[in-house]
């Protein structure tokens, strides 16, 4: 248990910092701001503090506590709690005040060169890419929406999830992003059926005697999975057709399903 936070812990750490000087650079300026800020407060906040959530997130008993409550895939967002935009520039802002004239104008270079070619940036190809449509989501979720008719719940593929109701807010989806903190428990028998509906659908192979009644009974109108999933079963015994496909995904719908017929679980 101890070794698996900790590799979680430490890959999440490493692709956060790697690759730039940040890291050694919020030390710094950690250290900095405790040995020459004067005002209890501002030492607090901005050296003690960040300290203080390095710690929490590298201590086995908060970090296992977060990874339940979070999900073990963003579990790299509780060192979003170090203010690094404040702390940073406020360790340079003490260093310039201690100085005068050409040397503090030079001291400002000299930061500003350490932050633009100590990091990477940001508009880069690795972390964005050119939008194929005007929703700027993946073209993938258009074609499976642009299939689907409106006002429906279903189950979708945790690709789909995160931007199904960017595009169309009047599908309503038995679960979504925050079905994630179910990856990290291993029994949802007493989780209820969307719990389990949700971890029979992550398995390699579906289950379809599984799965089928679930989603049935939750009323998924619509099931929508990647065309490289494999089965075990036979969907029309529990009532649901193949509806359609696009170029990554394969869509069933219930037997019983009548055009414009609205399935949805609330209303907006």
């Amino acid at each position: 248990m101890l070794q698996e936070f900790f590799e979680t812990a430490k890959s999440d750490f490493l692709a956060t910092f790697d690759g730039a000087w940040i890291f050694p650079i919020l030390i710094i300026s950690i250290i900095w701001i405790l040995v020459k800020e004067k005002e209890w407060s501002r030492k607090f906040l901005l050296g003690i503090l960040p300290l203080a959530f390095l710690a929490l997130y590298w201590c086995p008993l908060s970090g296992q506590l977060f990874i339940k409550l979070l999900g073990e895939d963003v579990y790299w967002r509780v060192l979003w709690l170090i203010p690094l935009a404040v702390v940073i520039p406020y360790a340079g802002c003490l260093l310039l005040k201690m100085l005068t004239g050409i040397k503090r104008h030079m001291a400002f270079v000299a930061l500003m060169a350490v932050v633009v070619f100590g990091g990477r940036s940001v508009l880069s190809a690795e972390w964005f890419e050119a939008s194929t449509n005007v929703y700027k989501i993946p073209q993938y979720v258009v074609d499976v929406c642009d299939l689907l008719p409106g006002n429906i719940h279903a189950v979708m593929s945790n690709r789909l999830t995160p931007y199904v109701r960017l595009y169309d807010p009047t599908i309503t989806l038995e679960y979504a992003r925050n079905a994630l903190i179910f990856n990290g428990v291993e029994d949802v028998s007493n989780r209820g059926a969307t719990a389990k509906l949700y971890k029979a659908v992550q398995e390699p192979e579906i289950d379809v005697d599984v799965v089928g009644p679930l989603a049935r009974e939750q009323g998924c109108t619509f099931l929508v999975f990647s065309l490289s999933r494999t089965y075990k079963g036979n969907w029309e015994d529990y009532g649901y057709r193949e509806y359609g496909t696009t170029s990554e995904f394969r869509i069933f719908v219930d037997v019983n399903y009548e055009e414009g017929q609205d399935t949805r679980k609330w209303e907006e």
